[in-house]
Order: C-alpha cells, then sequence, then structure tokens
C-alpha cells in the first residue's frame, strides 16, 4: 500500500494510498490457503501455492502461483507496504486499544507494540464530511482480533479508505457467532489467518470489507467473504489527489467568470452596432 504525502498547491496534506497493480487483487501472498466456501471479490495471487479445497467463489482470476501477472502485483504490495510502515504518525502514538476509539479521517495513527482486541471493542472512524479521506493504522507487532468488534463509519467514511498495516501477523478468531466483519484493507508483514467459525468450514468465518494481502501466507480457515479494494484513495480532493480550491481561491474563479461574462457582453454588444 504506497503511501504518498503531499503538500497541495493550496496547503495542508494529503494522504494517498496507491496500491498500484495489485489493487485488482482481494487476496495475495506467498502462499494462499482456503477450507472453507470462501467468497472473493477480486484476483487471487501467491509467488509460491495456492491450495483451495473449500471450494471458493471468486469473481475474479485465481492466478497459477508464480505467474507473471501475480509476482508483479506481489512486488507492488511489498513496495507500497515498506513505504507505509515507515510513514510517520500524525497523532500521538498508542500502547493498546481501548472499548472505544475514534480515528480521524486523513490521518497515520501508529500502535507501538502487539495489538489484540476483545469483544464490546467499538471502533469509529470518522471522515468528516468528505469521503475520500483516508485512514492508515500502523501496527508495530502483531494485530489479533479476539471477540467481536464494532465499526461505525460516519461522516462520509469508506471501507475502502481504511487500511490496517501490520509488522507481524493478523489474525482474526472467529470464535463463536455472530460472524466478525472487520473493514479496512489488511497488509501484514508476515502472515494473515482467519480462524473457522464453530460449526466448521461451511459457517461463515467473517468478512473483510477490503483486501488481504500478506508477505507470507495467507489462510482462510473457514468461509470468508473477501470483498477486496479500491486502487487509489485520496484524503482531501478526490482520488486525483487535487485539493478542493479554499474561499479564496473560490473568490478568485468567481472574479474570473465574471470578467468572462462582461467581456461576452461587451463583444455582443459591438457586434450588434
Amino acid at each position: 500500500m504506497a503511501v504518498a504525502v503531499a503538500a497541495p498547491a493550496f496547503g495542508g496534506t494529503i494522504i494517498t494510498v496507491n496500491l498500484g497493480s495489485s489493487s485488482p487483487f482481494a487476496l495475495l501472498g506467498s502462499t494462499i490457503s482456503n477450507t472453507g466456501i470462501s467468497q472473493v471479490t477480486g484476483n487471487v495471487g501467491a509467488t509460491t501455492t495456492i491450495t483451495d479445497s473449500g471450494p471458493w467463489v471468486v469473481t475474479g482470476t485465481v492466478y497459477p502461483a508464480g505467474n507473471s501477472t501475480a509476482v508483479a502485483a506481489y512486488n507492488a504490495f511489498e513496495n507500497a507496504y515498506n513505504t507505509t510502515l515507515a510513514l510517520s504518525s500524525t497523532q500521538p502514538t498508542l500502547t493498546s486499544l481501548p472499548l472505544t476509539q475514534t480515528f480521524t479521517g486523513n490521518n497515520v495513527y501508529t500502535f507501538t507494540d502487539d495489538l489484540s482486541t476483545a469483544t464490546g471493542t467499538a471502533l469509529t472512524f470518522d471522515a468528516q464530511n468528505n469521503p475520500n479521506e483516508v485512514f492508515v493504522i500502523q501496527i508495530d507487532g502483531t494485530l489479533t482480533v479476539n471477540g467481536i468488534l464494532t465499526f461505525n463509519l460516519i461522516n462520509g467514511a469508506q471501507a475502502d479508505n481504511i487500511f490496517w498495516v501490520v509488522a507481524d501477523a493478523a489474525t482474526i478468531s472467529a470464535g463463536s457467532s455472530p460472524a466478525q466483519t472487520f473493514d479496512g484493507s489488511i497488509l501484514a508483514g508476515t502472515s494473515f489467518t482467519m480462524s473457522a467459525q464453530t460449526g466448521g468450514s461451511g459457517v461463515l468465518a467473517g468478512t473483510v470489507n477490503g483486501c488481504v494481502f500478506s508477505e507470507t501466507a495467507n489462510t482462510l480457515a473457514g468461509e470468508t467473504d473477501v470483498n477486496g479494494c479500491s486502487a487509489t484513495t485520496a484524503a482531501t480532493g478526490g482520488s486525483s489527489g487535487v485539493p478542493e480550491p479554499r474561499s479564496a481561491g473560490l473568490v478568485s474563479f468567481a472574479g474570473l467568470m465574471g470578467i468572462l461574462a462582461w467581456r461576452k457582453v461587451r463583444s455582443a454588444s459591438i457586434l450588434s452596432t
């Protein structure tokens, strides 16, 4: 997930997340294993092996392990991941996740240790009425989801714009019903595992509203829905990364339009005489 920070012409800072050629993929890793009737929206690719005993349902292409397209996508993910993990926090660093936590868009948050959640944890993502705002959550260790997390996306926040960048392994422990819904793309430095739900591989273990990329192994140990992610998102100004003008810019634009209108009227007047 290549994150570039740029200073726009009208001031302020934009955080963009560009996945490059990995963006059409929903699952990427060195190895991929699926044991449930998973639903995957997007392509699937691995550099060494792919094992499916589910069977899964994939809307895109399942590339043969080691295929050049999949390897190029994996390399794009690696470059993006390394860039993002090195990005400086824009908020004070955190050591743990409280039961209620609000993340504000166009920010990079960093947890300086392993992050483990508990049942009842509620996360709010506030896009401040800008649906393009990006949330980057860096975790310097492992991410383990124990129990059901509640996601609350407000003021235009989009799951496509939430990125969990994990230095080590990411694990979602399904446990018992209901199945976990996890918002945002997961980019793991080692592995990703979705554990099986009680009842076996035919029961929905969880849904990830985003991509799941890992440097080593992606394991879907039960039925998992992976809904994929978008190619590029920007914190302000849309996917182009161009910010909206501030009031001064709008005033100048209005003045220019007035001058053009006056010239048009004047030209029409001259032609009529």
